[in-house]
């Protein structure tokens, strides 16, 4: 009898957490169409990836969070830069274009890196409109720094 009693309460056990792990699972989809802009209008996602001069993998960085935002700056390299190739989606009845560009460094030198940065020229000068701070990373002569910026907004 005991064997029965452990056999059903194992049962309930898993048919429980099977259960808990649907609802959750399905909470987690509801919220996934959504899109949080931050208060600048703009959802910025970056990765960083360092690779050694024989292509391997070094460093992957990636965040949503930035230190500096330069909104003006930012919407005019993001109205510089949209093209009618930028995708537009709709989520919930709200369109949302979605720019995506990458940047490429090889550097000749040795460095420590400590900021992701999105720059733009505004009046002949190179202003920062975008600045992920994070741990610093070396850099060697002859390593690659490709940076993927995406840039969500309603439109």
């Amino acid at each position: 009898m005991k064997k029965h009693s452990v056999f059903v309460l194992l049962i309930c056990c898993s048919v429980f957490v099977l259960i808990l792990s649907f609802i959750e699972y399905s909470y987690a989809q509801s919220q996934s169409s959504q899109i949080l802009l931050p208060n600048y209008g703009v959802f910025i996602f970056v990765q960083t990836i360092v690779e050694n001069s024989e292509g391997q993998l070094v460093t992957y960085l990636a965040s949503d969070k930035f230190t500096d935002i330069d909104q003006k700056g930012l919407n005019s390299l993001l109205d510089s830069e949209a093209s009618e190739n930028d995708p537009v989606i709709n989520i919930e009845g709200k369109k949302f274009q979605i720019i995506q560009r990458q940047l490429n460094i090889i550097y000749d030198r040795e460095n420590v890196i400590a900021s992701t940065i999105m720059a733009h020229t505004q009046n002949d000068a190179l202003k920062i409109v975008a600045r992920f701070a994070h741990d610093g990373y070396p850099i060697l002569s002859g390593e690659k720094v490709t940076s993927i910026w995406t840039f969500i907004r309603p439109v």
